[in-house]
């Protein structure tokens, strides 16, 4: 009997919920649920915690390897500094300290997802927010306090579209949008063009999508500004099933990139990478319902990016669906392997519920007992995070 199979009869035997057991520890439930599904290994010392708690008379302990799993990287939540909503007026230093919280959400988000962080980027977006309103500030920072807020309301409403809050995102993208239009930040105001027609995309609504990107287009674009607004209308036009104009446009944003000499372009367009543009390609193949194109281009971008836990994460995600859809089974198994590892752990709610989806409908097609087995185990911890 493995750790999770003796874990897993402990807790029906005593009639204990995994969530109620996870409290007592205390420790994530998703995290237990990866333990009882034997997707995790726990150290000695969980072990023997579970052990007092279930009375297992270190049974559990027993079954723990002698070599303990390696540390990952811990989600800190409390090292993030929120501004202060009220206090004395808002200075330079306060800006500051507005921009460098921003900027510590957005590493938190690339190795943890969104989720989590959501949370504290609201209350940093609004804390600054009530500031502009009720006019605790310096008048000398006026225009400086308008675009930090305007880029913390962009964090936010990222962070809520990657935990598939898709109303707030797109209520809280509109207001990063008024903010930066009054602090004349034009780059931000662009980006968060991006972020709506990104949006878009993803809600399906390409006719929206297209005149926002369209619209954005023109001869003064830096070279990956124009690629991104490429990359919205290559995806808006494959859902209106304009293959061809579909496909030269994504191909035009990969030329521009390649033509980039760098220097030129805004700090924020630092993602926005030949990964980027291949996989919004196989995106685009998937949609036009070419799986089988879309995997290679799916693979490539999920290696490139293999840096970046959430992001890979997602290329994951998005790679197992299309090898679930074309039913490369022996493809699939190595894929569903390595998401699981991260199930539970990146908190990244618009991946889970596409997980969810795949994995689902693998446990409904005559797929491989192993691969099944696989996904099941996925299913089971995806729906108890």
């Amino acid at each position: 009997m493995t750790f999770g199979e003796r874990l897993h009869s402990l807790m029906a035997e005593r009639r204990i919920s995994q969530r109620k057991l996870a409290a007592l520890v205390p420790c994530n439930s998703g995290y237990l649920s990866k333990l009882a599904a034997d997707l995790k290994r726990p150290s000695l010392d969980l072990a023997e915690r579970l052990d007092e708690l279930l009375g297992a008379g270190g049974s559990l302990a027993a079954h723990c390897p002698a070599d303990p799993p390696p540390p990952g990287e811990p989600l800190d939540l409390a090292s993030v500094h929120i501004p202060a909503a009220t206090g004395r007026p808002a200075d330079v230093d306060y800006v500051e300290q507005v921009r460098q919280t921003s900027q510590a959400l957005v590493r938190l988000d690339t190795e943890h997802g969104g989720d989590d962080v959501l949370p504290l980027a609201l209350r940093s977006f609004r804390a600054v927010n009530q500031r502009l309103g009720s006019g605790s500030y310096e008048s000398s920072v006026e225009r400086d306090l308008m675009a930090a807020a305007g880029e913390a309301a962009e964090v936010a409403a990222w962070l809520a579209y990657d935990a598939d809050r898709q109303d707030v995102s797109r209520q809280v993208i509109h207001e990063a949008l008024m903010l930066s239009r009054q602090a004349g930040d034009s780059q931000m105001e662009l980006f968060e063009w991006t972020h709506l027609a990104m949006q878009s995309v993803h809600l399906h609504r390409p006719a929206e999508a297209l005149r926002i990107s369209t619209g954005l287009l023109d001869d003064g674009l830096q070279p990956r500004a124009a690629a991104l607004m490429d990359i919205r209308r290559g995806r808006a036009l494959a859902q209106l099933g304009h293959r061809g104009q579909a496909i030269d446009t994504l191909d035009r944003a990969r030329v521009t990139l390649a033509a980039d000499t760098g220097g030129r372009d805004a700090a924020w367009t630092w993602w926005v990478t030949d990964a980027e543009v291949l996989w919004h390609t196989g995106m685009a193949h998937a949609e036009l319902g070419e799986w089988g194109t879309a995997v290679p281009l799916l693979r490539e971008a999920a290696e490139l990016r293999s840096r970046y836990r959430r992001a890979r994460y997602n290329d994951l995600a998005h790679l197992l669906n299309a090898l679930a859809h074309v039913a490369d089974w022996a493809e699939v198994e190595p894929v569903l392997t390595e998401v699981a590892g991260d199930a539970g752990d990146v908190g990244s709610g618009r991946t889970t519920n596409l997980l969810r989806r795949v994995t689902g409908r693998i446990l409904r097609v005559d797929a491989p007992s192993r691969v099944s087995d696989l996904a099941e185990k996925v299913h089971h911890v995806l729906n108890a995070a």
